[in-house]
């Protein structure tokens, strides 16, 4: 509740106080009424008592009819004096004395509840009001004992107190407007002077409370403008020095949090490039060694398929001569056959130990045969060149059907069938697609890594009975202008969670010594960064996964590479979760 207010209901206090105390001062003029009338009534029983304990001591010659005459004297008298209405009767409450005549003689029965027989029994006063046809609206009466001097009760005088009722009545009502007024005036005097306080003092109040509130809202450049000299203008000085304070303790922390921000953020700047020259430091690291590991692979791969490449060309070149030179033999045993049926017994005997027949049926074959495995020789030494293409390093212009099918001859060894598993067949679904414009060893290295990691998910997905007949599927098309190979496996697939890790550097979820979680990192880089295309997996668990390699079939513009990308060995990632 407001400070006016409370002051308002104070003031309307009183003078409701002052309207209280102004209608028990009334009730009491209406006590003091009935309490002279008592008295007055008390005395003229007391005087009248008197008379007859007089009469009847002095006079005891008198008889009562002069007795009663004489009494009737008295009350008449006494009407006159008192002006009011006065009778006496006995303990019967037979009319003994009237200022009306006609009723003595009478029974009293105007007091309807008996208040005069009460009065005459246990001697205390009473009032009440009878109403007749000479007072149809009432008159008051009260009733006291009749008593001689020797406190004998002989009946009761009643005595009218409407006069002196209706005069205390009247001052009652006086009492009762002047206290209305004066409740009415404190009333209006309460509404001014909450009316000024609230200007006085409710304002400034008002003023500071809502200061008060815009500070707590952080508006730190709130201040009052209150100039009294009073407690309210010291109060409001105090605030505008707390609220000065405030601001400058503000400004002051504000500046501090920045500087200190500014400082963190530094921290957290020097920190992340510290993290990531760390992480690029230990990526080059282990890029460096697989270049390195890559080189000499390449070097031994192309060395050895010199070396046995001469070799295999000199026996290869020189079967078809051997063949030729065996026709003729051949031939020429057979004319001998014809033209010398009988040979010389010593030649006979040489016939049936070299079998000749045989010979000369199964020869053929076996240079055949050996023209087939200086074939085979001579694709796997290709395969081997093809691989490494230690001399393609450049951009150039290749067939990547070329490079697929090599890499499959080189895994051959791992497709075929084991000890532990049936062989992994593989279903090539080659679409028409020219020569593209590509790094070619490099991609025969995201051939490698991709192919390798369905190997070894299929073998892991075998060994768990989740896929008794391991498939590879490898399609390739010309979509527009780009050139897509989709890798795919039949094994469990690849969950959610380690898709989205899927082309982080070091990311493997092979047992550690197994894989270096750096060969779908590597080719992700060398699509993406060397070719400016794009590597992505589509999988779900238990549907297997497929990889999409996109890249441009004519570069508009080669993405730049300052150190060229380290290749990785054949099983050093995986992406299957086992």
């Amino acid at each position: 509740m407001k400070i006016s207010q409370k002051l308002i209901l104070g003031i309307l206090g009183m003078a409701t106080l002052s309207g209280i105390i102004g209608a028990i001062s009334a009730n009491q003029q209406l006590k003091i009424a009935k309490y002279l009338a008592e008295q007055e009534a008390e005395e003229v029983a007391g005087l009248l008592g008197y008379f007859v304990s007089h009469e009847l001591e002095q006079h005891e010659i008198r008889s009562q009819d002069l007795i009663l005459a004489h009494l009737q004297e008295h009350v008449e008298s006494l009407h006159k004096k008192r002006q009011r209405d006065l009778e006496i009767v006995d303990r019967n409450k037979i009319i003994l004395a009237d200022v009306v005549t006609a009723d003595i003689g009478t029974r009293l029965d105007s007091d309807r509840n008996n208040e005069v027989g009460k009065t005459i029994d246990d001697g205390i006063p009473r009032t009440y009001v009878e109403i007749s046809p000479e007072y149809p609206k009432g008159i008051q009466l009260i009733a006291v004992a009749f008593k001689t001097s020797n406190h004998q009760t002989m009946g009761a005088v009643i005595l009218e107190y409407t006069p002196l009722y209706k005069a205390a009545l009247a001052i009652a009502h006086k009492n009762i407007i002047v206290t209305s007024i004066i409740s009415l005036a404190c009333g209006i005097f309460a509404l001014a002077v909450g009316y000024l306080l609230s200007i006085t003092i409710s304002n400034p109040i008002k003023q500071l409370q809502q200061a008060v509130m815009n500070l707590a809202e952080g508006k730190l450049d709130t201040r009052v403008n209150i100039h009294s000299q009073d407690e309210i203008g010291e109060l409001a000085a105090s605030f505008n020095k707390m609220a000065d304070d405030l601001q400058y303790s503000r400004h002051k922390l504000v500046n501090a949090n920045e500087q200190l921000r500014d400082e963190i953020s530094e921290r957290q700047q020097a920190e992340a490039e510290l993290q990531q020259a760390l992480k690029d430091l230990k990526k080059t690291q282990i890029q460096l060694i697989q270049s390195e590991k890559m080189s000499s692979l390449g070097q031994l791969v192309a060395g050895v398929a010199h070396e046995i490449n001469n070799p295999v060309n000199f026996i290869y070149g020189n079967l078809q001569h051997a063949d030729d030179y065996t026709q003729q033999l051949l031939l020429l045993i057979k004319l001998y056959q014809n033209y010398y049926p009988n040979p010389e017994p010593e030649i006979k005997n040489a016939n049936a130990e070299a079998d000749i027949e045989y010979l000369t049926e199964d020869l053929p074959k076996m240079l055949s045969s050996m023209k087939m495995g200086a074939k085979r020789i001579r694709e796997i030494v290709l395969s081997l060149r093809i691989f490494s293409r230690l001399d393609e390093a450049e951009f150039k212009t290749v067939d990547l059907h070329e490079g697929i099918d090599s890499t499959l001859l080189i895994l051959q060894h791992r497709i075929k069938a084991q000890n532990n598993r049936p062989e992994i067949k593989v279903v090539k679904q080659y679409g028409e697609m020219p020569e593209i414009q590509c790094f070619a060893g490099q991609m025969n290295q995201v051939f490698m890594n991709l192919l390798a990691n369905a190997i070894d998910a299929l073998e892991d997905c075998f060994q768990k009975e989740l896929c008794p007949n391991p498939l590879i599927r490898i399609s390739s098309e010309q979509v527009n202008e780009n050139a897509i190979i989709r890798i795919a496996d039949n094994g469990v697939g690849i969950s959610e969670e380690i898709q989205s890790r899927l082309f982080d550097p070091f990311f493997t979820t092979k047992p550690i010594g197994k894989g270096t979680g750096m060969g779908l990192s590597i080719s992700y880089q060398i699509i993406h960064d060397k070719h400016g295309g794009s590597l992505q997996c589509i999988s779900s668990p238990g549907k297997g996964a497929e990889f999409v390699i996109t890249i441009p079939v004519r570069l508009a513009k080669i993405a730049p590479a300052a150190v060229k990308l380290s290749a990785s060995i054949f099983n050093n990632s995986d992406y299957h979760s086992q």
